[in-house]
């Protein structure tokens, strides 16, 4: 159990006129403590009983949730006692409203809000321990069939966990932090500003920071097209502290500087035998996964080398990369299982780019204006520890589905089919018809498909269709491989086919 008795409230709760009015109730009593147990019918943890006695209730500063699984959310206030207020744990938008009326699962107590207002909901979860007993705390999405995520062991370390989100903390609330939780603030914040976070690592001083805050503003440079500053940085790491990590994020730096240089270039030489090393590394301590990122540094960013080139001189670099791609590529079909075993493979390597936040509308874009609204509106919000892996689709050619409706099959580009058989007039609605359209999509550099190249194809192939209230980007769907293609494609083997996901 993890009590509150030290915790420091300095900074906590967010005391504006709201929350007075809906939330912060009277003084606690031992007997009104008393008298909510004996209502809800769960004794009420320690910990949460003495952030009661802090503070009955309120809207907090701290509103950014991150746990040790990566797990992030964002709340907007914790439940007081008071019958009186709104919300809280006996008033009106309490706990009995969330179950009975909303339907959440009755495992427990809400003990908060989200910013998504009703969409999710903060439980102390009593199914393990008993009403009696010390409660766990979890996320409950009733978006997501009333799904249950497991947060903190108990609400001490839920409380522990909330930080101040990147745009409003200070730079002396930050200094405060350990590096740990520095770290911890500067990667799983979701929808992150970029920009206040690499502004809060360099007011520090760059001279004053550890290697753990080095490591992190160099990756962050390194995702936002700043790569010989993050050479710099990284460079400033002691050998003690050059793990994995270090020799990929500073060879992917090299090699982001090296990119359409000769084999000779010294960026290129010195990213190949920064990734030789990281690939050695991440083999001896089994990380598949790290390993497959490494491979992508020479197979996405030094496109133009060509393997003879460095079979010799990075044979580590050659062989790995010949056996994981051979095994992408490999076209065998005689057994099932290895047919499956192949898409797995697919599915788990290309991107999904569900990070990306984009609302599709009616405008039609030129290549520059997309460019410009990109990077404004949709870059900033990418920032994680795949962010510099997931930024390719290494296909030259691919097929997409999107669901749309449609007045006339005019409205189809050349490279668009829908995938109905045949289109009634009787079928139509409101003068519309419901389809699925597939389109083929071709790389302008006959390799790979940038991020930024697939939303802007995306959002062009849309813009003159109808989307209802489903116009906001959430990332793609590997399908498998297309051999019929609707006509669009003339290839027997098939290519990648990807379903565009769109929520309101």
């Amino acid at each position: 159990m993890s009590n509150l008795k030290d915790f420091n409230w300095t900074g906590f709760w967010k005391d504006t006129d709201y929350a007075f009015e809906s939330y912060i109730g009277r003084d606690v009593t031992d007997a009104d403590i008393k008298n909510a147990e004996a209502e809800l019918g769960y004794t009420l943890p320690a910990a949460y009983i003495e952030l009661l006695k802090n503070h009955n209730g309120g809207v907090v500063n701290k509103n950014c949730f991150i746990n040790d699984d990566d797990d992030c959310v964002y709340i907007t206030g914790i439940y007081g006692i008071d019958r009186d207020k709104k919300y809280s744990l006996l008033g009106e938008m309490g706990n009995e409203f969330w179950i009975s009326k909303v339907k959440y699962p009755p495992i427990g107590i809400v003990v908060a809000d989200t910013i998504s207002g009703g969409h999710d909901m903060i439980f102390l979860d009593y199914r393990e321990c008993g009403p009696t007993g010390e409660p766990k705390v979890v996320r409950v999405d009733q978006e997501c069939d009333y799904s249950i995520t497991s947060l903190a062991d108990n609400f001490g370390d839920f409380i522990k966990n909330l930080y101040f989100s990147i745009e409003d903390i200070t730079d002396e609330e930050f200094q405060s932090l350990s590096d740990t939780e520095k770290v911890k603030l500067l990667n799983e914040q979701e929808g992150i500003d970029i920009k206040r976070a690499m502004e809060l690592l360099n007011n520090m001083g760059i001279d004053n920071l550890s290697p753990i805050l080095l490591s992190t503003l160099g990756r962050m440079y390194n995702n936002n097209g700043r790569a010989a500053e993050a050479i710099d940085l990284f460079n400033r790491i002691d050998e003690a502290h050059r793990d994995w990590s270090w020799y990929y994020r500073c060879s992917y730096a090299h090699a982001t500087v090296a990119f359409g240089e000769s084999y000779e270039s010294e960026h290129v030489q010195k990213a190949l035998q920064l990734i030789e090393t990281a690939m050695k590394m991440t083999k001896e301590e089994h990380l598949d996964k790290q390993l497959g990122w490494c491979c992508e540094v020479v197979k996405y960013l030094l496109t133009q080398i060509k393997p003879k080139e460095y079979k010799e001189d990075y044979p580590v670099i050659f062989e790995t990369i010949k056996n994981l791609f051979d095994k992408k590529n490999s076209k065998e079909t005689t057994e099932d299982n290895h047919i499956e075993d192949a898409n797995e493979y697919e599915e788990d390597n290309y991107p999904t780019y569900d990070a990306v936040h984009w609302v599709f509308n009616k405008q039609t874009y030129r290549r520059e204006e997309f460019s410009k609204e990109y990077n404004e509106n949709v870059k900033k919000y990418v920032d994680d520890d795949e962010a510099d892996d997931d930024d390719r689709l290494e296909e030259p050619e691919i097929l997409v589905t999107y669901e749309a409706w449609i007045e006339s099959e005019d409205q189809l580009f050349d490279n668009e089919r829908v995938t109905d058989d045949e289109l009634f007039e009787e079928d139509k609605e409101d003068g519309m018809w419901q389809v699925e359209i597939m389109a083929h999509l071709v790389a302008d550099n006959g390799t790979y498909f940038t991020r930024e190249e697939l939303l802007f194809k995306l959002h062009n192939l849309m813009a003159n269709k109808e989307l209802g209230d489903h116009v906001f980007f959430e990332g793609i769907e590997y399908e498998g491989h297309e051999c019929e293609g609707y006509g669009l494609i003339d290839n027997e083997d098939g290519i990648p086919v990807f379903y565009i996901v769109c929520g309101s």
